[in-house]
């Protein structure tokens, strides 16, 4: 087999193994691999990326594809700057901004649309990340009813450790509503942080279990 005819393979065995891996996943577009039909320059089902510091692009290496890079060395002022300029100012707002890195204070992240909950559920988190180890997290937040109005009522949070710099998988389980039954729908939001420097994002998947021994709440 020539080499072309071999890499082009390779890269179809690779991007059938993400599909079937996503399949499972009650988060749809964990891939990142397909843009959102309304607005081509944002990856379906999570919030519109800022282009600066979160950006949504082609991943180190072919085997991820596409990826989300956040580049938390980015001024403050400079992220405020492409917040206005791309509209998002409703979602990032910096008051004051200051000329310091972004991953001193407020760090970046990016949202992904809702995903219905089921009540007694638990589920599996997975994803993989490069980047500064320790230097990003990955929340998933519920939201539910209290007092008569939507409110987020439970979180959990998983620290992205990275080996030798390469993409590493992280895990959890968690259990939305052992705590708080009420919670109906949950989010994932990708976050870096400190130290300033570059995080990438992946293959973020969200599957049912079985009920664990001692699931993190």
């Amino acid at each position: 087999m020539k080499r072309t005819a071999l890499f082009a393979f390779l890269i179809f065995v690779l991007t059938t193994a993400r599909c079937g891996a996503q399949a499972n996943s009650v988060l749809a577009h964990g891939d990142f691999e397909q843009a959102d039909s309304r607005d081509p320059a944002r990856p379906a089902g999570w919030d519109r990326v800022d282009g600066l510091g979160v950006q949504w692009t082609a991943a180190p290496d072919a085997a991820h594809g596409k990826a989300i890079r956040m580049d938390t060395r980015v001024s403050e002022q400079a992220m405020q700057a492409q917040w206005i300029k791309t509209g998002l100012t409703n979602l990032w707002n910096i008051p004051k901004p200051e000329k310091n890195a972004i991953a001193e204070t407020y760090g970046l992240s990016l949202y992904s649309d809702p995903i219905p909950v089921k009540a007694g559920q638990a589920y599996r988190i997975t994803f993989d990340y490069q980047g500064p180890d320790g230097g990003a997290k990955v929340w998933v937040r519920g939201w539910g009813m209290f007092q008569g109005e939507k409110r987020r009522r439970w979180e959990t949070t998983v620290t992205c450790h990275c080996n030798n710099g390469a993409w590493t998988p992280c895990t959890q389980v968690f259990h939305p509503t052992r705590a708080r039954p009420e919670v109906t729908e949950m989010r994932v939001m990708l976050f870096a942080f400190y130290p300033a420097g570059v995080s990438w994002f992946d293959n973020v998947r969200i599957e049912p279990v079985s009920e664990p021994n001692k699931p993190k709440p």
